[in-house]
């Protein structure tokens, strides 16, 4: 698990580095118009569905559930991993606070309505939605036993990465390096609980 922290680690600070620059715009606005070229009101529904998921209420809610399920199964401090997904909402403020790059323009949001009403700060590095989510994934697929679980998971964030794009929410440097930063974070959160699990 120490090697996927180190490789999402220098995947974020990479990003981090050509977004402080500019150096991903075209890229940037390349992809959003590729991946908004498959619009459709089905795909905008599920766009829309994955961002309430996102939230942080509902995704601090799925974290204190996976606290009671890894207290369950593991016992000793393991149950404490969840606690993690606190760090990628620290991290992600001080960088959105740092790196203050404005979201995609209004001509590239599909979104709906923001049902819980809940607004982040006006940056868009890097993606908290998909950070988190990223997060969760991970410890999820730590909990089911095989490689079908890891597969699984790795979809999801990529689909996570796709719709935070195609929504125009974020950049696709935006939602890369919150993928970064979730699995970076859940990887440490499953070497925790299994270094912290009750023998």
């Amino acid at each position: 698990m120490l090697r996927v922290v180190v490789a999402c680690a220098a995947v974020f600070v990479a990003l981090t580095i050509l977004v402080a620059t500019g150096a991903t715009r075209g890229f940037d606005l390349a992809t959003t118009i590729l991946f908004q070229s498959v619009a459709s009101y089905p795909l905008d529904l599920v766009a829309n569905a994955h961002t309430l998921v996102g939230q942080l209420v509902v995704t601090l809610a799925i974290a204190v559930v996976l606290a009671l399920v890894i207290r369950r199964r593991y016992g000793g401090l393991a149950w404490l991993a969840p606690g993690l997904l606190l760090v990628t909402g620290a991290v992600e403020l001080a960088f959105k606070l740092l790196i203050p790059r404005a979201s995609p323009p209004p001509e590239f949001v599909r979104a709906f309505q923001n049902v819980l009403g809940v607004k982040g700060p006006p940056a868009s590095f890097p993606s908290g939605h998909v950070a988190r989510i990223a997060f969760l994934t991970v410890l999820v697929a730590a909990l089911v036993p095989g490689r079908v679980s890891w597969v699984l998971a790795a979809l999801f964030i990529a689909a996570s990465v796709f719709l935070r794009v195609y929504i125009g929410d974020h950049w696709i440097s935006d939602a890369v390096a919150g993928a970064a930063l979730g699995v970076g974070l859940g990887a440490l959160g499953v070497a925790w609980m299994r270094a912290t699990a009750a023998r």
